[in-house]
């Protein structure tokens, strides 16, 4: 079984020299992969990159009020009403996530973590998932969580982060100090930056999704909130390479603290063999698409073949839609995707020559696939009224004989039958109300339930799983489709930057 330590990182926004970034509205702007403007300080934010959003949103109490729902607004608000020039304005956290959770899985056990640990408290919340890759084709699902860290009172406003507590003397004075001031001491109204909420965030986290794990069938990893230091592992864990050296090496540029990540990565996989193993399996997957497309002769031009082969000459990978991926959303093990020889073997097997053709594919099977959606909702639904009709039928038919013992009781033991009763004498009102409402008019009985629930239980999981193929074939279309738009946006890029060069080269020729 695998063992994977979450990642995890804190840290405080504001307009203190100590603090990372003097903006919430410009890291909302961020982690959103959105531009917008900051009242405060008079600027517009652009987003710096955009393809690895999969998922954002934002968490509120049930007091706060409905225009924070706008991050816009929110984080606005959230800046016009600190005063202080060293003002903390937020709080940031990242947390990793597991590879294996589709973008829907992953949205649903973020929204659960936030309301219960941070909106619960009177926090209000933005959250962005993003799904980026390294240059070996690596997932590295994770997400951002932005929050308040001033309280909202009942009435909508902002409440104070801490408030003065004065001394007083035995006759109940406040106590002057020598300066004339009062003496005083200050209280916070929140317990938010407690030290130890980071443990206990971090361990909530990790037991959600070793539930989340557990209720699907992972069984091969688990997750550890405990650090490498505290499980007595010698691991050096990476440092966080910050916005301007994650932009350098994305451009190819290596930074101080990339190669320090790229050492410690390499100290750690003398101990930890798992990530190796992947790129032996990567690589193995890659040379059998290059044998392939070496040794095949094709009489006819497959425009998309062409493409995945030079995707998997050029990166080794096929590049995963984040935005606007309307299937790979609902795929849970996306890493596979991205194997070229998956691919290759979808094309062959479909005889995809064309994107016109993939196009076409597309838009047919998705028909398919949602119509095959509805049938499933329909009957999972069918199937949950059914169970819920036949739990209240079970347990009305348990009380009416409750209810039918009273009634034959005598006029001496009634009182006293009633009394050691009481309690499913009242639910049987309850009960008899709700089989009425979930029946309606239905003449079905409790026999028929249990054959319809045993006819659906049935039907289901074939229909699940025909629709989990339907959905990956789809998927497997929408990266293909996306490699493409990728594979034009790298050769651009390759050829602005060659343009960019001859210049250069030429005034080197002349001095020369």
């Amino acid at each position: 079984m695998v063992v994977k330590t979450v990642s995890s990182r804190a840290s405080i926004i504001g307009r203190g020299a100590k603090c990372r970034g003097k903006s919430a509205v410009e890291q909302s702007a961020y982690i959103s992969r959105t531009t917008l403007y900051s009242d405060y300080y008079g600027e517009k934010y652009y987003p710096k990159y955009s393809e690895d959003l999969a998922s954002t949103g934002v968490l509120i109490p049930d007091h706060a009020p409905r225009e924070y729902l706008d991050h816009s607004k929110l984080w606005n608000s959230v800046e016009k009403v600190e005063k202080h020039a060293k003002a903390q304005l937020a709080r940031l956290l990242k947390y990793s996530l597991p590879n294996w959770m589709s973008y829907e899985l992953a949205d649903k056990v973020v929204q659960d973590f936030i309301k219960r640990n941070f909106v619960s408290k009177g926090m209000c919340a933005e959250y962005a998932i993003h799904d980026s890759v390294n240059d070996k084709g690596e997932r590295n699902l994770h997400v951002h969580i932005l929050l308040t860290t001033r309280p909202i009172l009942e009435n909508g406003e902002w409440g104070e982060k801490s408030r003065k507590v004065y001394k007083y003397d035995k006759d109940g004075n406040k106590i002057k100090k020598k300066s004339g001031r009062y003496d005083c001491t200050t209280e916070k109204t929140t317990d938010w930056d407690n030290k130890g909420n980071a443990k206990m965030w971090r361990k909530d986290l990790v037991e959600t999704i070793n539930k989340v794990a557990d209720e699907i069938g992972i069984e091969d990893e688990r997750w550890e909130w405990k650090s490498f230091k505290d499980r007595g592992l010698e691991i050096k864990p990476t440092i966080h390479l910050g916005e301007k050296a994650t932009a350098l090496e994305r451009k190819g540029i290596h930074t101080d603290k990339g190669d320090y990540n790229r050492e410690v990565s390499y100290l750690n996989s003398l101990i930890v063999k798992v990530r190796e193993f992947k790129r032996e399996r990567m690589d193995k997957l890659v040379g059998r698409v290059k044998e392939t497309a070496s040794a095949t002769v094709q009489t006819v031009k497959n425009e998309v073949l062409e493409l995945i082969h030079k995707a998997a000459n050029k990166k080794n990978y096929m590049s995963l839609p984040v935005r606007k991926s309307k299937y790979l959303a609902k795929i849970s093990n996306r890493e596979v995707l991205s194997d070229p020889k998956l691919s290759e073997d979808f094309v062959k097997n479909y005889g995809i020559e064309t994107f016109e053709q993939l196009r076409q594919y597309i838009e047919e099977h998705s028909t398919t696939a949602d119509d095959m959606e509805t049938v499933i909702k329909t009957k999972a639904q069918r199937l949950q009224d059914l169970k819920e009709l036949a739990e209240v039928y079970s347990e009305y038919s348990r009380l009416r004989e409750v209810v039918k013992e009273s009634r034959s009781q005598s006029i001496f033991t009634k009182k006293k039958f009633d009394k050691e009763h009481e309690a499913e004498l009242e639910d049987f009102d309850y009960y008899d109300a709700k089989l009425s409402e979930l029946k309606g008019d239905a003449k079905a009985t409790p026999k028929a339930w249990a054959k319809e629930i045993n006819t659906i239980e049935e039907e289901l999981p074939p229909l699940q799983t025909e629709y989990g193929r339907e959905i990956s074939r789809i998927a497997t279309a929408e990266v293909i489709e996306y490699t493409k738009k990728d594979m034009e946006r790298i050769e651009t890029n390759e050829r602005k930057a060659a343009e960019r060069q001859q210049p250069q080269r030429k005034r080197q020729n002349e001095i020369s």
